[in-house]
């Protein structure tokens, strides 16, 4: 009898431990891998893990009066440590303004709930705004390097806009040539079509994004 309550113990012991790793690891939030750079973020992220990785914090944040989604948090940053893509440097200014990327990530209240599928802390997306004809090439070029021919291109007048959707992320290049020249880059998980309704709000979309699946 005893044998077969000792043999029972060793069984429930051995299931424990089976399951631990898989548990820990369904809860392991993404590592930052180094040196940083934006074009390996998962947007599973936590936002202070990754200003963390760079020594940074929220406090170095540059202002910005652009909105965010709801649900939603933002920070915006000109520092040469988060402004690189696919090891392109990004960082410069003109007097049309200064270089920066947007970190989108969920803030919940706790009144309202989840509104979307924001985490609370976790990236939900990023934003690169560049003001420099320079590094707005190189990054267009890059992407075309990286991702090959857009799935989705869409022009009118000066404005012209190219969507890639690699791995189920979205990168979404809206450009605008002339005296107000401006280009930025959206990058999203494609299930999380709130962004899009969002990025439309903003004035980068006339509605195209929506008809693409």
């Amino acid at each position: 009898m005893k044998k077969i309550i000792l043999l029972v113990a060793v069984c429930i012991f051995q299931s424990c431990n089976s399951q631990t790793p898989k548990k820990e690891k369904e809860g392991k939030k993404p590592s930052i891998s180094k040196p940083f750079d934006l074009a390996n973020l998962t947007l599973n992220e936590d936002i202070n893990d990754v200003l963390l990785s760079e020594n940074l914090s929220q406090k170095d944040t540059i202002k910005n009066d652009e909105v965010t989604l709801m649900g939603n948090a933002k920070l915006v940053f000109n520092s040469d440590k988060l402004l690189i893509f696919n090891k392109i440097k990004l960082v410069n200014k003109n007097n049309l303004g200064i270089n920066n990327v947007i970190f989108h990530y969920g803030k919940i209240d706790p009144e309202i709930g989840v509104l979307n599928n924001e985490k609370n802390n976790v990236l939900g997306m990023y934003q690169i705004n560049l003001y420099t004809k320079i590094e707005s090439d190189m990054l267009a070029d890059n992407l075309k390097i990286l991702f090959g021919k857009p799935k989705n291109t869409y022009s009118l007048g000066s404005v012209n806009t190219f969507l890639w959707v690699n791995n189920n992320m979205c990168y979404y290049y809206f450009t605008k040539d002339n005296d107000d020249f401006y280009r930025v880059l959206f990058v999203y998980k494609k299930k999380d079509k709130e962004w899009v309704d969002f990025i439309g709000s903003l004035g980068f979309d006339s509605g195209n994004l929506k008809s693409i699946n």
